[in-house]
């Protein structure tokens, strides 16, 4: 699909230009700056917003300027818009709109700027969200109570807590969740725990205010992320509960936080749950404290009819070394299990139980011709003692599956001897990228000044696909080795083509080299990128369109959300209609969590756009339910590409973080039995517009 050059409105071309020119490179985003007068306003605002957007610029205030005196839909946008834009490159003068737009006649626009300020997490909005807590409309208070858990200031906090009481049961919900977005080490954080179970324990049949099932689940989702040891009685009561939800995060909270006699035999009973997301918490959780009761509970999972459970069963058994010896018939049986992925987690599950002992069966497993299997091998050759495993590791970084000779790469960090380092050495000139990345992650977890010289050259001569990846992460490493020749590595990358890698290699040497003399920045202006508009560039649906996405475990259909992220809808429509996703596998699936494919190159480093240049995010208020279609993306959030993941279940820890552009609407069936491995046979659209 070809899409055509675009041509700009003559005003808003030239307010573009005056954008670019006022923008000095060291100024800090306008800090402080008044909203420049801008006239006139676009003929199509709208389409003006959607190019702005992408190039991440305010157009010199023209889209504060919208955000006050556009139409109700223009209104919307720009906050959004505006929302997006980085706070440290455009500061308090964006905030301040933001903020001012609460006062806003319309709550859609008051509730796009409070999701905005949310996103933009500045601290100078405190002062607006806690004047305009009290909205009249449930869905401003909702976004108000979420923006506020992403600021570090005790008065939200407390206000947030205050909010359980709230008439509407949506902002309960909201601040339900909130606190898993709470620094752990807080003064008030015992005091954010405490409230948040009080809260869930509400009886409701006597409490104004009781939770209903919508805020239970967040609230417990919110203490099992934060690990909170004061809620294990609640996790356990809650283990026994009638939604799948509550049972689900009950578990993982316990797996999380430590469990008792009671929370143990709560687990037992969970991992024969009906349902197999539950039965997977349930076994990761008894990996986590052995005793013989665990241990027989999870020797059962082994025989669960889901490939899923069968495999977070043994990797919950490689904690087992109590039980060492009796599981041996118990990994023996695993080695003919129909799924190559149970069979690679039995293989790496035995070599830590089993040591120097498993080697044998690590070699001939690691010739296996099934990928899955080898990379089973090379997962597990770590835990075999260096003189076993670094010639066998070192071995496997040269197969010719991509994903199974990054498992072998990271492997090498559990053996820092000279023998690794020198290998990973070599692989910061490899021929594909994807392995210098590998290498570069790796040698942050052993860092050395001897690995300063060969970073700076991989970073020399590091092109193609992922090359910003590898220079972003060649920024950590150095940064985190130190010294003179880490500043230089910095300053290199505060030159790169990439605007993320110059952005974070500022950040690194001002943090780590605190009054260094920096180069200046070099004032590269952002464009206007060739967005697809709808109705000119793009489609204009009447309804949302659907996609058939055949496998080979069956057939799933989604639906896609165009006006809520346009570019993304268009770049995966492009894309099918490209068949680039035809015959590709899905490279990864974390049991519980999401399974995810797309990438070309298969071991999760691959992916393109219709355009040849990542997607922008575009981060909406919708929330992660199961079967939401997402976006991946790397340390940069303007990072899309050709993946996409879906998720078995609500992952709120994802929502305004990675861009949702579809939901499956059938073949749950078939997204809870896809594996790694399993192929994508065809994409296509099943409806017009």
């Amino acid at each position: 699909m070809l899409v055509r050059c675009f041509v700009m409105p003559i005003a808003v071309s030239l307010v573009f230009v005056a954008g670019c020119k006022s923008k000095m490179p060291d100024a800090p985003g306008r800090m402080g700056a008044q909203i420049a007068p801008v006239q006139p306003l676009p003929q199509d605002p709208l389409e003006t917003i959607a190019r702005y957007e992408d190039a991440r610029t305010d157009g010199d205030g023209l889209l504060q300027a919208l955000l006050q005196k556009g139409s109700t839909e223009t209104r919307v946008r720009a906050a959004t818009a505006l929302g997006r834009l980085d706070a440290s490159d455009f500061g308090v003068t964006v905030t301040h709109a933001l903020a001012a737009a609460l006062d806003d006649d319309s709550a859609d626009v008051r509730t796009a700027a409070a999701f905005a300020l949310g996103q933009r997490r500045d601290a100078t909005a405190t002062k607006a969200l806690l004047a305009h807590w009290r909205d009249s409309a449930p869905s401003v208070r909702e976004r108000i109570v979420e923006a506020a858990s992403k600021i570090d200031d005790a008065r939200l906090r407390t206000q947030i807590l205050a909010s359980f009481d709230d008439p509407d049961p949506r902002v309960c919900s909201a601040a339900a969740l909130a606190p898993m977005r709470f620094a752990p080490k807080l003064a008030d954080a015992a005091v954010a725990d405490a409230a948040l179970i009080e809260f869930l324990m509400r009886d409701e049949k006597s409490a104004k205010s009781a939770p209903d099932a919508e805020a239970r689940w967040r609230g417990l989702f919110a203490l099992a992320r934060r690990k909170s040891e004061r809620a294990r009685a609640l996790f356990t009561a809650r283990a026994s509960s009638g939604d799948v939800r509550e049972r689900m995060y009950a578990a993982q909270g316990l797996g999380g936080a430590g469990y008792d006699d009671a929370g143990r035999n709560a687990l037992v009973t969970l991992i024969a749950d009906n349902d197999w997301r539950v039965a997977c918490e349930a076994a990761l959780a008894l990996g986590k404290q052995p005793n013989a009761e665990s241990y027989a509970a999870l020797v059962g999972a082994t025989k669960h009819p889901s490939a899923h459970v069968r495999r977070c069963a043994f990797e919950a058994l490689g904690s087992f070394k109590l039980a060492a010896e009796d599981a041996r018939p118990v990994f023996e049986h695993a080695r003919s299990d129909i799924s190559p992925n149970v069979r690679a987690a039995a293989i790496e599950a035995g070599a830590k139980l089993y040591g120097d002992e498993s080697a044998p069966h690590l070699a001939l497993a690691a010739s296996d011709k099934d990928p899955l299997v080898r990379a089973g091998a090379a997962a597990g050759a770590a835990y075999l003692t260096a003189p076993l495993a670094v010639p066998m590791l070192r071995g496997m970084t040269t197969d010719a599956d991509l994903r199974v000779a990054g498992i072998a790469i990271a492997g090498l960090v559990r053996h820092p001897v000279p023998e690794s380092r020198a290998r990973l050495h070599e692989l910061l000139s490899a021929k594909d990228n994807g392995l210098r990345l590998a290498a570069v992650t790796s040698l942050r977890e052993m860092p050395s000044t001897a690995d300063l010289a060969p970073l700076h050259v991989c970073l020399e001569t590091t092109r193609g696909e992922i090359a910003a990846e590898v220079a972003a992460g060649i920024m950590e490493t150095a940064a985190k080795i130190g010294g003179d020749q880490a500043l230089d590595i910095l300053k290199a990358g505060m030159r790169d083509a990439d605007a993320f890698v110059r952005k974070q290699a500022r950040r690194l040497a001002q943090e780590k080299f605190p009054g260094a003399d920096l180069p200046r920045e070099d004032g590269k202006s952002a464009r206007i990128a060739a967005v697809p508009i709808p109705g000119k560039d793009a489609p204009l649906y009447t309804v949302n369109p659907r996609v058939e996405v055949r496998t080979s475990r069956g057939t799933m259909q989604f639906e896609l959300f165009p006006n809520e992220a346009p570019a993304h809808v268009f770049n995966f429509l492009a894309l099918v209609e490209r068949n680039h996703y035809d015959g590709l596998m899905f490279h990864r699936v974390a049991p519980n969590f999401v399974i995810q494919g797309g990438d070309t190159r298969g071991d999760g480093n691959g992916g393109v756009t219709w355009r040849g240049e990542p997607l922008r995010a575009e981060f909406t208020p919708r929330a992660y339910v199961r079967g939401s279609l997402g976006m991946p993306r790397n340390d940069d959030p303007d990072s899309g590409g050709s993946q996409f993941f879906v998720t078995h279940r609500e992952t709120p820890h994802l929502d305004g973080r990675y861009t949702i552009f579809g939901e499956l609407r059938a073949g749950f069936d078939v997204l809870d039995a896809i594996e790694v491995g399993d192929r994508i046979e065809s994409i296509r659209l099943l409806n017009a517009r």
